[in-house]
Protein backbone atom coordinates (compact mmCIF):
# COMPACT_ATOMS: atom_id res chain seq x y z
CA UNK A 1 0.00 0.00 0.00
CA UNK A 2 2.40 2.60 1.05
CA UNK A 3 4.85 2.28 -2.00
CA UNK A 4 1.74 2.99 -4.01
CA UNK A 5 -0.24 5.53 -1.73
CA UNK A 6 3.24 6.87 -0.41
CA UNK A 7 1.60 6.91 2.63
CA UNK A 8 -1.30 5.48 5.10
CA UNK A 9 -4.32 7.09 4.01
CA UNK A 10 -8.37 4.96 5.00
CA UNK A 11 -9.68 3.42 1.68
CA UNK A 12 -6.22 3.43 -0.39
CA UNK A 13 -8.17 4.49 -2.74
CA UNK A 14 -4.86 4.81 -5.64
CA UNK A 15 -3.81 1.54 -4.94
CA UNK A 16 -7.10 -0.35 -5.41
CA UNK A 17 -7.50 1.41 -8.40
CA UNK A 18 -3.99 0.11 -9.58
CA UNK A 19 -5.24 -3.56 -8.86
CA UNK A 20 -8.81 -3.31 -10.75
CA UNK A 21 -7.13 -1.14 -13.59
CA UNK A 22 -3.51 -3.34 -14.52
CA UNK A 23 -4.22 -6.62 -12.60
CA UNK A 24 -1.17 -8.31 -14.48
CA UNK A 25 1.22 -5.66 -13.75
CA UNK A 26 -0.28 -5.16 -10.18
CA UNK A 27 0.57 -9.20 -9.42
CA UNK A 28 4.22 -8.90 -11.27
CA UNK A 29 4.45 -6.24 -8.27
CA UNK A 30 3.25 -8.47 -5.66
CA UNK A 31 5.78 -11.20 -6.70
CA UNK A 32 8.49 -8.98 -6.56
CA UNK A 33 7.93 -7.81 -3.18
CA UNK A 34 7.09 -10.89 -2.18
CA UNK A 35 10.67 -12.30 -3.89
CA UNK A 36 12.49 -9.56 -1.72
CA UNK A 37 10.45 -10.43 1.51
CA UNK A 38 11.54 -14.35 1.26
CA UNK A 39 15.15 -12.74 0.61
CA UNK A 40 14.95 -10.53 3.47
CA UNK A 41 13.15 -13.36 5.99
CA UNK A 42 15.89 -15.81 5.20
CA UNK A 43 18.43 -13.32 6.19
CA UNK A 44 16.49 -12.59 9.53
CA UNK A 45 16.84 -16.47 9.55
CA UNK A 46 20.30 -16.98 9.20
CA UNK A 47 21.26 -13.89 11.74
CA UNK A 48 19.82 -16.34 14.60
CA UNK A 49 15.48 -15.93 14.34
CA UNK A 50 13.39 -18.77 15.46
CA UNK A 51 10.32 -17.49 14.62
CA UNK A 52 8.96 -14.95 11.79
CA UNK A 53 6.29 -12.62 11.37
CA UNK A 54 5.01 -11.76 8.15
CA UNK A 55 2.11 -7.93 8.92
CA UNK A 56 -0.55 -7.45 6.38
CA UNK A 57 -2.00 -5.07 8.49
CA UNK A 58 -3.92 -3.79 6.13
CA UNK A 59 -5.32 -7.11 4.80
CA UNK A 60 -8.95 -5.73 5.88
CA UNK A 61 -9.27 -3.32 3.35
CA UNK A 62 -9.42 -5.63 0.61
CA UNK A 63 -12.72 -7.91 -0.24
CA UNK A 64 -12.64 -11.42 0.20
CA UNK A 65 -12.67 -11.94 -3.82
CA UNK A 66 -9.53 -9.36 -4.24
CA UNK A 67 -8.09 -10.89 -0.95
CA UNK A 68 -7.83 -14.58 -2.76
CA UNK A 69 -7.10 -13.09 -6.22
CA UNK A 70 -4.05 -11.10 -5.08
CA UNK A 71 -3.24 -10.66 -1.49
CA UNK A 72 -3.38 -14.34 -0.62
CA UNK A 73 -1.20 -15.65 -3.33
CA UNK A 74 1.57 -13.14 -2.67
CA UNK A 75 1.70 -14.30 1.34
CA UNK A 76 1.54 -17.88 -0.06
CA UNK A 77 4.47 -17.40 -1.96
CA UNK A 78 6.27 -15.61 0.59
CA UNK A 79 5.62 -18.80 3.16
CA UNK A 80 6.44 -21.72 1.20
CA UNK A 81 9.57 -19.61 0.04
CA UNK A 82 10.91 -19.84 3.71
CA UNK A 83 9.39 -23.41 4.49
CA UNK A 84 11.09 -25.38 7.05
CA UNK A 85 13.51 -23.05 8.02
CA UNK A 86 11.19 -21.33 10.77
CA UNK A 87 7.97 -21.32 11.70
CA UNK A 88 6.10 -18.29 10.14
CA UNK A 89 3.27 -16.15 12.05
CA UNK A 90 1.16 -14.58 9.64
CA UNK A 91 -0.52 -11.14 11.20
CA UNK A 92 -4.05 -9.45 9.48
CA UNK A 93 -5.86 -6.86 11.05
CA UNK A 94 -9.70 -6.27 10.51
CA UNK A 95 -9.98 -9.69 7.98
CA UNK A 96 -13.04 -11.42 10.02
CA UNK A 97 -14.25 -11.68 6.74
CA UNK A 98 -11.38 -13.21 5.28
CA UNK A 99 -10.47 -15.45 7.58
CA UNK A 100 -11.93 -18.73 5.13
CA UNK A 101 -8.85 -17.51 2.94
CA UNK A 102 -6.27 -16.76 5.34
CA UNK A 103 -6.68 -20.41 7.10
CA UNK A 104 -4.88 -20.94 3.63
CA UNK A 105 -2.24 -18.66 3.98
CA UNK A 106 -0.16 -22.26 5.26
CA UNK A 107 1.03 -20.32 8.19
CA UNK A 108 2.25 -22.42 10.92
CA UNK A 109 0.42 -19.67 13.84
CA UNK A 110 -2.36 -17.00 12.72
CA UNK A 111 -2.31 -13.83 14.34
CA UNK A 112 -4.88 -11.89 14.71
CA UNK A 113 -6.61 -8.78 16.23
CA UNK A 114 -9.41 -7.82 19.08
CA UNK A 115 -12.60 -8.94 16.64
CA UNK A 116 -11.98 -12.06 16.12
CA UNK A 117 -13.02 -14.90 18.37
CA UNK A 118 -10.20 -17.10 19.07
CA UNK A 119 -12.36 -20.09 19.34
CA UNK A 120 -14.17 -19.51 16.19
CA UNK A 121 -10.76 -19.11 14.29
CA UNK A 122 -9.20 -22.34 15.91
CA UNK A 123 -12.16 -24.00 14.40
CA UNK A 124 -11.70 -22.94 11.37
CA UNK A 125 -8.11 -23.41 11.37
CA UNK A 126 -7.81 -26.88 12.84
CA UNK A 127 -5.90 -28.72 15.18
CA UNK A 128 -2.67 -28.04 13.82
CA UNK A 129 -2.05 -24.37 13.26
CA UNK A 130 -1.40 -21.92 15.82
CA UNK A 131 -3.25 -18.90 16.94
CA UNK A 132 -1.91 -15.74 18.28
CA UNK A 133 -3.57 -13.13 19.90
CA UNK A 134 -5.49 -10.56 20.70
CA UNK A 135 -6.23 -8.64 23.44
CA UNK A 136 -7.24 -4.86 22.44
CA UNK A 137 -4.03 -2.88 23.52
CA UNK A 138 -6.24 -0.20 24.98
CA UNK A 139 -7.26 -2.44 27.31
CA UNK A 140 -3.80 -2.21 28.81
CA UNK A 141 -5.08 1.52 30.06
CA UNK A 142 -7.86 0.15 31.77
CA UNK A 143 -8.01 -0.67 35.93
CA UNK A 144 -5.75 -3.58 36.39
CA UNK A 145 -8.78 -5.46 38.25
CA UNK A 146 -10.39 -5.05 34.73
CA UNK A 147 -7.33 -5.79 32.87
CA UNK A 148 -6.61 -9.00 34.69
CA UNK A 149 -10.65 -9.89 34.04
CA UNK A 150 -10.13 -9.40 30.36
CA UNK A 151 -7.21 -11.26 29.91
CA UNK A 152 -8.39 -14.55 31.51
CA UNK A 153 -11.44 -14.24 29.66
CA UNK A 154 -9.11 -14.11 26.70
CA UNK A 155 -7.00 -17.04 27.78
CA UNK A 156 -10.46 -19.68 28.58
CA UNK A 157 -11.10 -19.47 24.79
CA UNK A 158 -8.65 -21.54 24.09
CA UNK A 159 -6.91 -22.66 27.36
CA UNK A 160 -3.51 -22.62 26.55
CA UNK A 161 -3.75 -25.17 23.29
CA UNK A 162 -2.05 -23.86 20.77
CA UNK A 163 -2.37 -19.89 21.75
CA UNK A 164 0.35 -17.56 22.15
CA UNK A 165 -0.83 -15.01 24.29
CA UNK A 166 -0.38 -11.35 22.87
CA UNK A 167 -2.04 -8.28 21.79
CA UNK A 168 -4.39 -7.69 19.05
CA UNK A 169 -2.38 -5.10 17.65
CA UNK A 170 0.93 -3.47 18.95
CA UNK A 171 1.26 -1.74 22.02
CA UNK A 172 0.33 2.05 22.40
CA UNK A 173 3.32 4.02 23.08
CA UNK A 174 1.77 5.92 26.71
CA UNK A 175 0.98 2.59 27.53
CA UNK A 176 1.31 2.15 31.23
CA UNK A 177 4.73 -0.11 32.32
CA UNK A 178 2.78 -1.91 35.44
CA UNK A 179 0.02 -2.74 33.29
CA UNK A 180 2.08 -4.75 30.43
CA UNK A 181 3.58 -6.43 33.35
CA UNK A 182 -0.07 -7.63 34.66
CA UNK A 183 -0.90 -8.34 31.38
CA UNK A 184 2.42 -11.02 31.17
CA UNK A 185 2.17 -12.12 34.36
CA UNK A 186 -1.51 -12.85 34.30
CA UNK A 187 -0.97 -15.29 31.17
CA UNK A 188 2.60 -16.90 33.20
CA UNK A 189 -0.29 -17.12 36.26
CA UNK A 190 -2.74 -19.41 33.90
CA UNK A 191 -3.12 -22.61 35.44
CA UNK A 192 -3.10 -24.36 31.63
CA UNK A 193 0.59 -22.50 30.82
CA UNK A 194 2.29 -22.74 34.73
CA UNK A 195 1.76 -26.57 34.51
CA UNK A 196 3.05 -26.58 30.62
CA UNK A 197 6.29 -24.93 31.74
CA UNK A 198 6.35 -26.88 35.29
CA UNK A 199 8.82 -30.41 34.90
CA UNK A 200 7.63 -33.38 35.02
CA UNK A 201 6.72 -35.18 38.20
CA UNK A 202 8.91 -37.99 39.16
Amino acid sequence: CYMVEGRTKEGFAVVKSFLHREPATFRDLLHRISQATIGYLKAQIAAGATAVQLFDTWSGELSLTDYQQFALPAVQEIISGVAGLAPVIYYTKASHHLLPAVVQSGANVLSVDWRVDLAALRKLAGPNVGVQGNLDPALLYAPQEVLRAETNKLLQQLRGVGHILNLGHGILPTTPIENAQLFIQTGQQAAFYASAEAPASR
